[in-house]
């Protein structure tokens, strides 16, 4: 940008920023804390008062900038700036995730009468809500919304890449709560079989006429209404979950996550995201089944904590690779998601004796 297009206000600010170069361990002057409200609290000083309170206090524009951004009117402004790091200063989260066997039928039935419904007015928009995805809209952005698969699929592929582990050898895949199958029909282009489970049927419906529509014959789905059926299956080499068990009650994901794992053919690895913690969040069974907080026309978010994901994969035979930050619930103040990578371990004879040579030293 050309200096003569920048408005004075602007050059103002160039120029203050020039002479902190040339004057780094000097106190800011008055001039700065003056921009410092104009720049992030979009106002004008209180008084006189106010800046003279801060006349020699701030020795560099980094003090100055911290000073702001940390400030609860900024905060309030711009709650995007609210982000959450995770850095081990966060108190508890208390979450219940025991449920008797009536309370695990009720909790289901509601889950899927949920997603049932938003299968018939909302489809696309329950997978990836963003307005331009409503049942009205969706005919104008169909096209963008099968784009914004690629994003899961770079994800995927990196993933395994910076863990060496090469995709090449799976064959098969299941991708748990595979809606509309926006991410189903690119998983088809990595794996030979590909598995798409949903509890809800009009979401299939959608998913199988897409996949038709592309003349996918590698991919098969099946609805699944009870976490128990998932045991039963077929064991697989891969499993890919994202954006899915976010929206079910805790119990319920912890029993999703079980399940899943415990489908893992031996060295078979998984891909699952959770969110895993927010500062406010707590779980009681009795409170939600007497007064569920979420509205109609709202998509419920949920959070497991990492020691119950690591409790449940350790039960579960498998081992994590690796865990990382991710944002499937955008950045969010006071909040994490992550994204595991887990693998089944080899308890055959082969699988064993490989892993005793690994943890010796020798050669396999």
């Amino acid at each position: 940008m050309d200096l003569h297009s920048v408005p004075d206000s602007s050059l103002n600010a160039v120029k203050l920023c020039k002479k902190l170069r040339e004057h780094m361990d000097e106190p800011l002057s008055d001039d700065y804390s003056i921009w410092g409200y104009r720049l992030f609290l979009d106002r004008e000083p209180e008084s006189e008062q106010t800046i003279e309170k801060r006349t020699g206090v701030f020795k560099s524009s980094k003090l100055l900038r911290q000073h702001f951004l940390s400030s609860e009117e900024f905060v309030a402004n711009n709650p995007e700036w609210d982000l959450f790091f995770y850095l081990g200063l966060s108190p508890k989260m208390n979450v219940s995730t025991e449920l008797d066997s009536e309370q695990q039928k009720e909790f289901i039935q509601h889950v899927q009468k949920t997603w049932e419904a938003l299968g018939e007015s909302d489809p696309h928009w329950s997978v990836l809500s963003q307005d331009s995805y409503r049942s009205d809209k969706i005919g104008d952005s169909q096209k963008d919304f099968k784009k914004s698969a690629e994003i899961d699929m770079m994800i995927l592929d990196s993933t395994l890449e910076r863990n060496d582990i090469d995709i090449k050898s799976f064959k098969s895949c299941r991708e748990f709560g595979c809606g509309v199958g926006r991410v189903t029909r690119l998983l088809a282009d990595r794996f030979d079989e590909v598995e798409g489970i949903d509890i809800s049927r009009n979401h299939l419906e959608i998913a199988r006429k897409s996949i038709a529509d592309e003349g996918l014959t590698q991919v098969d789905f099946r609805h699944v209404n009870d976490p128990a059926e998932l045991a039963e299956l077929p064991q697989t080499d891969f499993i890919f979950s994202v954006m899915v068990l976010q929206h079910n009650p805790p119990p319920i994901m912890a029993i999703l996550l079980e399940n899943l794992l415990n489908s893992l053919a031996p060295n078979g690895v998984a891909l699952i995201q959770i969110p895993t913690y927010k500062r406010t969040y707590s779980f009681e069974v009795d409170t939600y089944i007497e007064s569920p907080p979420f509205e109609e026309d709202e998509l419920e978010m949920h959070y497991l904590p990492q020691s119950k994901v690591f409790e449940i994969i350790d039960e579960s035979d498998c081992r994590p690779i690796e865990v990382i930050e991710d944002n499937y619930i955008g950045r969010r103040g006071n909040e994490l998601s992550n994204t595991f990578l887990i693998r089944k371990k080899d308890n055959s004879p082969k699988g064993l004796g490989i892993r005793l040579k690994s943890l010796f030293g020798l050669r396999t």
